[in-house]
């Protein structure tokens, strides 16, 4: 699971995120880098997507980069590694990897992660999408007393009702 934590103390209006996934095996394009001794992609094309589990909405966006290498990492042969950033604050800015979250369309919480190969940078459709690459969870959370966090409590007193589940939101 892939973890978004936004702090009270970062220096900044938001937080960089760097989620790192198997997928060189699953890409159909070609990875070509910025520079003969850059580590990061200029090619392939990404797409993020996150789709809040609680409000079933969901923001689309390009990764600020993509590093296909890095020093001292020795499994870099089948790992990308995917950078964006989050804020409570600044409006989104998808195609630079700036995300608004901590919303009400964008809650504390799951999310369901999809990473997509593109065709170009511009296109936040999926179903153009050359390949999905990555499917999985996210969840985001507060760190300190900025925002509270989403927080789940089990109900026990209520055992003779067995057919019901009650979420706290």
């Amino acid at each position: 699971m892939y973890q978004i934590e936004l702090s009270d103390n970062s220096p900044s209006s938001f937080v960089y995120t760097l989620f790192f996934a198997d997928v060189k095996d699953k890409l159909t394009t070609s990875i070509t880098y910025l520079s003969a001794v850059s580590q990061f992609l200029a090619t392939p094309y990404f797409l993020i997507e996150y789709k809040s589990q609680l409000t079933g909405k969901i923001k689309r966006f390009n990764p600020l980069g993509v590093l296909g290498r890095l020093d001292g990492v020795t499994h870099d042969d089948r790992y990308l590694w995917f950078l964006s950033k989050a804020s409570l604050t600044e409006s989104d800015d998808v195609a630079n990897g700036l995300i608004k979250v901590g919303t009400t369309d964008m809650p504390y919480g799951f999310y369901d992660f999809k990473i997509y190969e593109m065709s170009s940078a511009g296109d936040y459709d999926p179903d153009n999408a050359l390949a999905t690459l990555f499917t999985g969870l996210m969840n985001l959370s507060a760190k300190g007393d900025y925002k509270q966090s989403v927080e789940y409590s089990e109900y026990t007193t209520n055992d003779s009702d067995t057919e019901s589940v009650y979420i706290t939101i």
